[in-house]
């Protein structure tokens, strides 16, 4: 189950680090214009994505999270340091984003696209991933 686990974050942040990428290189994907993209991804009322240097940032942190996963649970690297307790907080970070939308704040103001897509989609899987990184932080060595 670990080594399921660990693919699954590690495959699903992946692909979202590339997405950002793709994004930070001026990719529209899903959307035709860059205002609409705005609406979609980040759920705001702007013309203009972040900055490219910030959305390639957002990317390497987003696979970083995923290579922790992919050593935790398909390398079984074992280490409370160094592996258990950054999955710990990757797992309390996760969890608090994919519930946050849920509750009355920034998320509950979000402009469609991105308020539907979140509630839907992209905070069931956020809250998935953040029970993946709790389960690989404290899993039994195998």
């Amino acid at each position: 189950m670990t080594t399921w686990v660990g693919w699954f974050c590690f495959c699903v942040l992946g692909a979202t680090a590339a997405l950002h990428a793709y994004w930070a290189l001026g990719g529209l994907w899903p959307a035709a214009a860059e205002p609409d993209l705005v609406k979609t991804v980040i759920g705001a009322d702007h013309d203009r994505m972040p900055a490219a240097g910030l959305t390639l940032l957002v990317a390497f942190l987003i696979f970083t999270a995923g290579v922790f996963a992919f050593a935790r649970g398909v390398l079984d690297w074992d280490s409370r340091l160094f592996l258990r307790i950054p999955l710990a907080g990757l797992a309390a970070i996760f969890l608090l984003r994919g519930t946050a939308s849920y509750l009355p704040g920034p998320f509950a103001r979000s402009v469609e696209p991105f308020a539907t897509l979140n509630a839907l989609y992209f905070s069931p899987l956020i809250l998935l991933l953040g029970l993946g990184f709790a389960y690989l932080a404290l899993a039994p060595r195998s």
